[in-house]
């Protein structure tokens, strides 16, 4: 049964609620449980292996501890952290703005408890400083963007966790919390999606108005997609810029080449990851790490055996995306180079930012897929479609 405290929570899952393709993916591994982060989460030969979400409570209408209800959940969130927009963006596409409530956290790590230790991590912005200094001492990072802890008053995201119970010592986003149990419900990006696109989409009337990002019958096929995508594409990145042995490295980006490849393949033959009609999580949570490639993970992740805009299919693929609303919205590439370029002084000591590309810019230009691909019938999706749609 579903836990009612905020102890610990183990996976439940009631029936008829979502699956996740993503957990059977990551790795268990012994991982310290005093603070760190995920730069720490790394094998004895130099493989990033990130470590499993632990708060997964799923909300369901069947889950008599967690139904979904208005007013009653917040969510938690970097704006340029690839996990946690997955779920800003469903909340938007889904009209959930009234429903769930929405924290931002600001994009540059600082020391969450330094009387005690040296973990550094996400932090709400402070109305009093309108900027912050990154810990590496260098640099100062506008506040603009960031929204307080509303909910809590806490001044860190280790401080919602510890709240929590929290044993893992991992303090991440998003952070999906229960303000009637005072208490994280889950903290797996992957299932927020899904909770969102199901039952809070149901519970707020927007589940046939907008379109359904894991509908039946391409279930099996987000699934298989999910399965390979995963590893070496959305962790795949990480698994580059956070390998600590040149063949941990080359095997990340071995990976990440050739599943790059394989989906320049696919987008040739079709409009969409998974279906020529329309959209799926597939596509949102593709999106999520294509988006921050050029601007950050061809330099500081040193994925650039080729950059996304070499790839045609997939370059106006990403371009069509970010013209959709709900994506383009909930997509702060100031934050995302912010937090990337900034937060972690072993790869960046002096917390340069780079100019370019200019990914942006490039994303606004017109895109053909419409012209290549046309829709067997048109988008019921108002809130994801792009002008040309």
């Amino acid at each position: 049964s579903t836990q009612s405290t905020g102890k610990y929570c183990q996976p439940t899952r009631p029936t008829g609620a979502p699956r996740s393709g993503e957990q059977e993916q990551q790795q268990s591994t012994h991982m310290p449980t005093q603070p760190h982060d995920s730069l720490k989460e790394t094998a004895a030969d130099g493989r990033f292996q990130r470590k499993d979400s632990t708060f997964r409570n799923i909300i369901h209408e069947t889950n008599l501890d967690f139904p979904p209800e208005s007013g009653r959940y917040h969510l938690y969130i970097s704006h340029a952290c690839p996990w946690a927009n997955r779920c800003s963006a469903t909340r938007v596409l889904k009209g959930l703005e009234e429903v769930v409530g929405l924290s931002v956290v600001h994009p540059t790590w600082q020391h969450t408890n330094p009387s005690e230790d040296k973990h550094a991590g996400w932090v709400f912005p402070d109305p009093d400083q309108p900027t912050l200094v990154p810990i590496s001492g260098h640099g100062a990072i506008p506040n603009t963007g960031a929204i307080p802890d509303t909910v809590n008053g806490c001044r860190t995201i280790r401080e919602l966790y510890q709240l929590s119970g929290d044993t893992s010592g991992k303090y991440s986003v998003p952070v999906l919390w229960d303000k009637q149990r005072q208490m994280i419900v889950n903290n797996e990006s992957s299932e927020i999606l899904r909770m969102f696109n199901g039952p809070f989409a149901r519970l707020a009337g927007t589940d046939k108005s907008t379109v359904d990002l894991f509908p039946d019958e391409l279930a099996e096929q987000i699934e298989k997609v999910n399965s390979w995508v995963y590893p070496t594409v959305n962790n795949g990145v990480y698994r580059c810029g956070f390998a600590k042995s040149q063949a941990a490295y080359d095997e990340a980006v071995g990976e990440l080449s050739g599943s790059l490849d394989r989906l320049e393949e696919i987008l040739s033959k079709q409009r969409y990851v998974t279906s020529n009609e329309q959209i799926t999580e597939a596509d949102v949570r593709l999106y999520m790490t294509l988006v921050r490639f050029d601007e950050v993970y061809v330099v500081y992740f040193k994925t650039n055996s080729r950059p996304i805009s070499s790839y045609p299919n997939l370059h106006n693929w990403l371009r069509e995306l970010y013209q959709m609303p709900f994506l383009q919205s909930t997509t702060n590439m100031e934050h995302i180079k912010a937090h990337y370029y900034t937060s972690h002084p072993i790869l960046n000591a002096y917390s340069v930012i780079p100019t370019g590309p200019g990914v942006v810019a490039e994303l606004l230009l017109p895109h053909d897929r419409d012209r290549q691909y046309p829709r067997i019938q048109p988008a019921n999706c108002p809130l994801a479609s792009s002008a040309s749609l």
